[in-house]
Formats: structure tokens, C-alpha cells, sequence
């Protein structure tokens, strides 16, 4: 797989798929998972003309640890990233914790930037009450502790263990615990494959890259209503790991927003066919 090797000399390691010659899209994965997150079926991205960039972010998959990162560093890197791929413009795709990463590249890059989409979104979590929108159990243990920065490290390392010794029994656990995309999680070998994979990809570091996002979605670094470029919000109204409220209130914080619901969709359900699709769409 491709690694770049960034100014600071950490490593950046990256996936280039679907259309080669398509329209240039850097996807930004959310909280557990990794640059192997999307939907399996490669040909959907292709035909739609999408050339998908994804990386992994700080502590993740084969991407170095920065640990006292904030979200607005991640700008910085994904600038290296489309110099490095002679990308001068682009469009740019956030699920869950990959969203606030979605935006700090808006932010950084302002005049290169096409059109931004987010996927069940998290807004800032020290901003007052949205911390309270997280509907998981382990979020919310994780939001009460956030002040402990060695218990939130411990928690991490704990999961990430869990992950790397029993990859088939964690996907079970999170189905359980997440019933709404329990299909999406289990119901097609090819997309279980694939979270098995993504999973255990993002977890790889003993939890690093767990606890590097955890610790940079308090403070981003930059404000939600600095980025000036339109953006579309998409949500499933049966999210099980945040409120939907959430989502609706980032889009309050964004000056330029519109919003959209997928009726009966969970955390997940942005990988579903139709809604891989449709969001891809929606920045090209």
C-alpha cells in the first residue's frame, strides 16, 4: 500500500480506488475504523466517476501516531497528501469522527476544496450539550472520563485488544450493541469482510489512533462556522451510536448547510448501496 513520508517525517499511509482518471474525492474515516471502510463493491464508485482517496488518520492502520493532535492538524497532512498527488482540487467526503477531519481540510485549504458531504457527523464535543447527544454506552463512558486522559488511553488499548484477539466476536459485539446496522454489518459476507478488516486495521496501533480522535473531537482547533463552502449533511434516523439531533445541530454551526435524512438508517447506513451513491454523487 502507498505511504507518504510527511515534512515531520511520520508516515501517511493511503488507498487510491474506483475510477483512476475520476473526479478526485479524500474520504475521511470515522472513530474505530480506517481508510478500508466503504462499500465493497468497487464498481459503484467507478461508474459514478469517483476517484476515492483515503487515508489513514494519526495512530491508524499504518499512519504514524502525533499524539496533542487537533483536528485542524489534519488539514496540514492532507494538504502534503494532494500535493504529493498533484490534486488541485478536490472534493471531500466525512463519516461520524471523520467529519470534523472532512472540514479541517475545508479550513486549510479553502480554495481547493469542491464540495464537502458529511455522513452522520460529530459536531464539537465541547461545545455545550453535544456531549450529551451520544446515544452508545461506551461514548458516553468515554465523554464522562474525557478529563482523564490515562483512563480514556486505558479504555482504548482495552477495545483495541478485544479487536485484535477476536475480530469475529468484536463484529458480533457491536451488532449487539448497535442493532440498527447489524445487517449492514452482518448480512453480506463482503461487507463483514470488509468491517473485519477496517476494524482491525484501526485498531492496530494498541488503540492509539482510538485515543488520538477521542482527545481532538473537544477542541478542533478551528470553528464550524469558518468554513465557507456549502455543505451537505446526511443521517439515518435510527442511529444507535448518536442522537440524530446531532447532526442537525453541526449543521446549525456551518453557514452554508442543507441536511438530509435516510429514513430507517443506522451509524452504518451510509455504506448501503443507494446511499453510497447518493452521497458520492452529491460532491462530484
Amino acid at each position: 500500500m502507498p505511504t507518504l513520508t510527511l515534512k515531520d517525517g511520520r508516515h501517511l499511509r493511503y488507498d487510491i480506488y474506483g475510477d483512476p482518471t475520476g473526479f478526485p474525492v479524500i474520504f475521511n474515516h470515522g472513530f474505530s475504523d480506517s481508510r478500508l471502510i466503504r462499500n465493497p463493491d468497487n464498481t459503484l464508485t467507478t461508474a459514478l466517476g469517483v476517484k476515492m482517496i483515503a487515508a489513514d488518520q494519526p495512530g491508524v492502520g499504518g499512519s504514524s501516531p502525533k499524539r496533542g493532535r487537533k483536528m485542524v492538524d489534519w488539514g496540514k497532512d492532507m494538504e502534503e497528501l494532494a500535493n504529493h498527488l498533484a490534486l488541485d482540487y478536490f472534493s471531500l467526503l466525512g463519516h461520524s469522527g471523520g467529519a470534523p477531519h472532512a472540514l479541517s481540510v475545508a479550513y486549510h485549504l479553502p480554495d481547493r476544496v469542491h464540495k464537502i458531504s458529511l455522513a452522520s457527523p460529530v459536531a464539537p464535543l465541547g461545545k455545550a450539550g453535544v456531549a450529551a447527544l451520544l446515544k452508545n454506552r461506551d461514548l458516553k463512558l468515554i465523554a464522562r472520563l474525557h478529563r482523564i486522559p490515562f483512563l480514556i488511553n486505558w479504555i482504548c488499548k482495552v477495545a483495541s485488544k478485544s479487536a485484535r484477539n477476536d475480530i469475529n466476536r468484536f463484529i458480533q459485539q457491536t451488532a449487539r450493541e448497535d442493532p440498527s446496522d447489524a445487517a449492514t454489518l452482518l448480512g453480506d459476507p463482503s461487507f463483514t469482510a470488509m468491517f473485519k478488516a477496517s476494524f482491525s486495521t484501526g485498531m492496530n496501533q494498541k488503540g492509539e489512533g482510538l485515543y488520538e480522535m477521542i482527545m481532538a473531537l473537544w477542541d478542533w482547533g478551528f470553528e464550524p462556522n469558518a468554513i465557507q463552502i456549502p455543505v451537505e449533511i446526511f443521517f439515518g434516523d435510527a442511529d444507535d451510536i448518536l442522537d440524530y439531533k446531532m447532526p442537525l445541530h453541526l449543521a446549525k454551526m456551518l453557514p452554508l448547510c442543507t441536511t438530509h435524512t435516510w429514513p430507517k438508517a443506522g451509524h452504518y447506513g451510509f455504506l448501503n448501496r443507494d446511499n453510497w451513491s447518493e452521497l458520492l454523487s452529491s460532491v462530484i
